[in-house]
């Protein structure tokens, strides 16, 4: 039956009521919804010392909350679009933002990196869940208990290089694999051609730009390039995976014409190229040697080249006892550094570790007459 007009009017107008109730409420209810996410980053951000774009970003939501709680009782308009452009602004200027010229992300085999890995900072991203990792007592006191001090310097160094993208995000983003992986690349910082490089697999978390940039610090000794790609969130290099992107990443470094190489590994990554190293037989590229830190696997094999573990006395990630079973089953090829640390020796006992892998490389060079 044909609604009267009467009943039509009606309606109406109650579907206009029904628009208007939303049209006033929404904006405070997605508000209330943003407070308890904005205000946690705030201090968030001043616990971990935020990067300007992290500060930008943080601030671009505190004003588009803010904007959206008080839509309803303002004359004025266009707080909440003031937040949207700055929240936009800051993603724009690191999309467009260069690279330092010491250190960058590339795709491999071939490619640009996605444009996620430059829209935030590593040390934001990295530092926040750093923090929630000591908050929740994630990480074995032992091992964390000047984890993050160590963190927030070893971020201070790497921001001296200039703009930095991260793979983080994509590989949070399961970007990763054998056929289209993020590597970061560190030149060498004496010769433009350089004549050796340093591989360097990363750990269970992903892959980080602050740790490559400190195995690079001690690969310079040597004048050597350094690369670190990436494998997946668990650093799971012992698997076919694993295998197939060390693979193509001594691809990429014997197309830049690189003939000899160093392996190393932090963590998972450790345990990863204790595993693979006799496995590396690249038909343009020699394997001089092996640099674990903080991890090995005890079912690997006997390396076939010098190595090197550098290790925390007091690791219960990867127990100090299974590293020094390692060393003493690999005899007279491995030499051993043992730290007053934990399992993020390489963070807190930086320059003890950094040395150690220097002067190692150094005199494997030497021995080798180069």
């Amino acid at each position: 039956m044909a609604l009267t007009s009467a009943e039509s009017a009606r309606s109406a107008l109650q579907s206009h009521r029904v628009r208007e109730g939303v049209r006033r409420w929404l904006p405070l209810g997605v508000g209330l919804w943003l407070l308890p996410v904005a205000l946690p980053l705030g201090v968030a951000a001043l616990r971990i010392h935020a990067s300007a774009s992290g500060w930008g970003y943080v601030v671009g939501l505190w004003i588009v909350t803010l904007g959206l709680l008080s839509l309803r009782w303002r004359r004025r308009r266009g707080l909440t679009r003031a937040g949207l452009g700055l929240l936009l602004l800051v993603a724009a200027s690191r999309l467009v933002a260069s690279e330092g010229e010491h250190l960058r992300l590339v795709r491999l085999p071939e490619g640009t990196p996605h444009w996620a890995n430059r829209l935030v900072s590593e040390r934001d991203g990295t530092l926040f869940a750093a923090h929630a990792l000591v908050l929740t007592r994630s990480l074995p006191r032992s091992d964390s208990g000047e984890f993050l001090a160590a963190m927030e310097t070893a971020f201070d160094r790497l921001d001296g290089a200039g703009g930095v993208s991260t793979p983080a995000v994509s590989t949070y983003l399961g970007m990763q694999s054998p056929a289209g992986f993020d590597a970061v690349v560190i030149p060498a910082r004496g010769k433009a051609a350089p004549e050796v490089a340093v591989v360097f697999l990363h750990g269970y978390a992903g892959n980080f730009a602050v740790y490559c940039w400190q195995m690079a610090q001690a690969a310079w000794a040597i004048d050597a390039l350094t690369v670190c790609p990436s494998v997946g969130p668990s650093g799971a290099w012992g698997t076919a995976n694993g295998a197939r992107t060390l693979d193509a990443t001594l691809d990429w470094v014997a197309s830049q014409g690189i003939r000899r190489v160093y392996l190393g590994g932090l963590s998972n990554g450790g345990l990863g190229a204790s595993l693979l190293v006799n496995d590396v037989a690249h038909p343009r590229i020699a394997l001089s040697g092996l640099v674990l830190i903080s991890g090995a696997s005890s079912k690997a094999p006997i390396p076939r080249v010098p190595t090197l573990v550098v290790q925390g006395r007091h690791d219960t990630m990867m127990p100090t006892r299974d590293m020094r079973t390692y060393v003493a089953s690999a005899g007279r090829v491995a030499s051993y550094v043992e730290v007053d640390s934990g399992h993020f020796a390489f963070l807190d006992r930086r320059d003890e570790c950094e040395r150690a892998i220097a002067t190692w490389l150094v005199r494997q060079e030497k021995l080798a007459g180069r």
